[in-house]
């Protein structure tokens, strides 16, 4: 047998496996798409962590590839697109994962051309993979190129959710019926709020208490460790928690007073909050740069002022070095003044490991001499008066802000934030101690 006879011999052993995964694949009832999306709507699945909202997107995609064509003229009759949080999840998760196209479909190829990343069909469609994280990522969004349909996976977690969707939008004219079809565990994102009360938005929900295909040990476990938090409501119920009572912070404050780039600044700190615990659920170091403005500008109240800026986030749970180094490395990008980190829970740390890895680092140390409470609230009165701004968009952060309820544990990022503002903003001269 010939190389060409074995090349078409396993193409049809794939398509036959295709089709065989294909007839045994019973949906959970929220993985069932509506039976008519309206052009430029959406379908949007809300579910808890391991309800087959990733399955169900990749499985409508894969017959929409199988029916008919959205426009003739095209090889394969289909153009689409698949925006995850970066490029690599929509590959890893979207294409490649166990829930992916080809776990659907093993036809299914992925090629990186000059022209992007694309998942392709043997007929010729295709579905070039975006992120939405960086600037760059919105500038590859805005030349996208015309499409039929557009699945954003795990929209809440979409750091630049908005660009995504204005130029995704722009490029969805391809054919008689372009659409989303989107997938997410539900976070308090003031656009995906926004979706869930469109008319041509039509939501299907998922509990993780009903994915019967999640061993029941570990759905126990997780309903047993996380009953009646707001954890088991977002991430298990897969419910969209919008503002919290007792929350310093609300997502209307922030949407009012968010900023889409920062003036010239006068200082900049780096601002650290050390984890205070392994292997929890709030176990991240918190890393979050913020900024203070050159000019005087009016408040709320009139009164002029110079302005806090929240520039960036970049928490997450990560070793005490490689903490270091993301500090440092925004230390310079940002051009900061200082490093700021808190030491009271278990942080003196941060300073030698700072100092061995780059010595010309500016460092200096915070003390919580308060209480949370007492600490926060006096940043969320600079946001009240208008005075303080996120940058663009921190959905990360976003969210500790406007659920954190005093008396509760404090998450991480909110605490850096905190502590950055207060350095620029509100601390006395010897509040924040300088370290040689």
């Amino acid at each position: 047998m010939g190389a060409a006879e074995l090349a078409l011999l396993e193409k049809e052993l794939q398509r036959r496996l295709w089709e065989k995964r294909w007839a045994r694949w019973t949906p959970y009832p929220w993985q069932v798409p509506p039976a008519h999306i309206p052009t430029l709507g959406w379908w949007l699945q809300l579910g808890g962590r391991g309800t087959g909202k990733t399955d169900g997107c990749a499985r409508y995609m894969v017959a929409h590839v199988n029916g008919p064509p959205c426009d003739e003229r095209l090889r394969g009759g289909h153009r689409m697109a698949i925006i995850a949080p970066t490029q690599g999840d929509a590959v890893e998760a979207c294409v490649n994962g166990p829930s992916g196209l080809r776990a659907h479909d093993p036809r299914v190829t992925l090629r990186t051309t000059a022209g992007g990343t694309f998942a392709r069909w043997p007929n010729g469609a295709e579905a070039k993979l975006f992120g939405a994280h960086t600037p760059d990522d919105v500038e590859r969004l805005r030349a996208g190129g015309n499409r039929c349909l557009v699945w954003f996976e795990e929209v809440a977690a979409q750091r630049r959710l908005k660009d995504a969707i204005t130029h995704s939008e722009m490029g969805l004219r391809i054919g008689a019926n372009p659409h989303y079809i989107a997938s997410t565990t539900p976070k308090p994102r003031t656009e995906l709020i926004e979706l869930t009360r469109r008319d041509d938005v039509i939501v299907t929900r998922g509990r993780t208490r009903d994915a019967i295909h999640l061993p029941q040990a570990q759905r126990d476990h997780l309903m047993r460790k996380y009953a009646g938090t707001r954890i088991a409501a977002q991430e298990l119920d897969g419910q969209l928690l919008e503002d919290i009572e007792g929350a310093l912070w609300s997502r209307a404050l922030l949407d009012t007073t968010r900023v889409g780039a920062a003036p010239p600044l006068a200082r900049v700190v780096v601002a650290m909050d050390p984890a205070a615990t392994s292997g929890d659920e709030s176990d991240e170091m918190g890393i979050v740069v913020a900024g203070l403005g050159t000019a005087y500008l009016p408040d709320r109240n009139g009164t002029s002022r110079r302005h806090g800026y929240l520039l960036d986030d970049l928490s997450g749970r990560m070793p005490p070095v490689a903490a270091a180094r993301t500090a440092i490395r925004a230390y310079h990008q940002h051009q900061a003044d200082a490093i700021v980190a808190e030491v009271n829970n278990g942080g003196e740390w941060i300073g030698t490991v700072v100092r061995q890895l780059d010595p010309t680092v500016n460092y200096r140390t915070v003390h919580a001499s308060r209480g949370k409470l007492t600490r926060a609230e006096p940043v969320s009165a600079v946001f009240e008066q208008h005075a303080a701004h996120v940058v663009g968009s921190l959905p990360d952060l976003e969210e500790q802000l406007v659920t954190w309820v005093p008396g509760d544990d404090s998450p991480d990022r909110l605490d850096a934030a905190v502590w950055g503002l207060t350095a620029l903003m509100l601390a006395p001269a010897g509040n924040v101690a300088a370290v040689a």
